[in-house]
């Protein structure tokens, strides 16, 4: 009875270990900050002309490899369901300076691919928006929009995972165009997409987007390794 338990024990442990896993704990920056991340770009698309404050604008931000988009991580389909809140007015009577608001996005998605840094075995994470907000300094000369810059902060939980396993991420966006200022959406940024996640939006600006911390908590469990004599001393041998 003690060989063959023994015997079993050995199998197992001589047996090829599953590699699947949750994503691994720790904080992980973008290249531009010294790290692994790769930075993205993203788009916002709104309803019309000028409406990048109204409600029903949705984003679309993704990992840029410098050919492709979206093959390391992904921020999606989160929409504006509130004007943004006007937190700063710099602007002088002329008109010149700038404005600050406060954009909050419901719903979305999130995706990171299971070979980036935090990769555990799992061919990818998928997982669902907690919160997305961003801040937009807008630049205005003579009451004419001409140029913006974001901070973003989010959180998320990975779907299949103990709700303490989440991501939260933060970084700084610089507007690059928008179809505002007469400009067509270069092909290598993301879709315009509407609060249904479709990408058939007309209308909205893109992104270069930097600075990228992401951080993943509660998801890593740890193992206490156990030794092959510690195995066999159960059963006195």
């Amino acid at each position: 009875m003690k060989q063959t338990a023994l015997a079993l024990l050995l199998s197992v442990a001589l047996a090829t270990p599953a590699l699947a896993g949750p994503p691994l704990d720790g904080n992980y920056k973008s290249t531009d900050l010294g790290g692994s991340v790769l930075t993205g770009r993203y788009a916002e698309s709104w309803l019309v002309p000028n409406g990048l404050l109204d409600p029903a604008t949705t984003l679309n931000c993704a990992s840029w490899d410098g050919a492709t988009l979206g093959t390391q991580w992904r921020y999606y389909c989160g929409t504006m369901v509130a004007p943004a809140q006007l937190i700063s007015d710099n602007l002088d009577v002329n008109g010149n300076g700038s404005r600050t608001y406060m954009k909050t996005f419901v719903g979305g998605y999130v995706w990171l691919d299971g070979a980036g840094p935090w990769g555990n075995g799992d061919p990818d994470y998928p997982g669902t928006l907690q919160s997305y907000v961003e801040f937009e300094t807008i630049q205005y000369v003579a009451w004419d929009r001409v140029a913006a810059v974001t901070n973003v902060s989010s959180a998320a939980h990975f779907t299949g995972y103990s709700l303490s396993c989440m991501t939260f991420a933060v970084g700084n966006g610089a507007e690059v165009g928008s179809t505002d200022y007469g400009m067509t959406k270069p092909a290598d940024y993301p879709d315009f997409m509407d609060a249904n996640c479709n990408p058939i939006g007309t209308l909205g600006g893109w992104w270069d987007f930097i600075g990228i911390t992401l951080s993943i908590t509660g998801c890593t469990v740890p193992v206490e390794e156990t030794t092959w004599g510690a195995v066999k001393a159960i059963y006195g041998e």
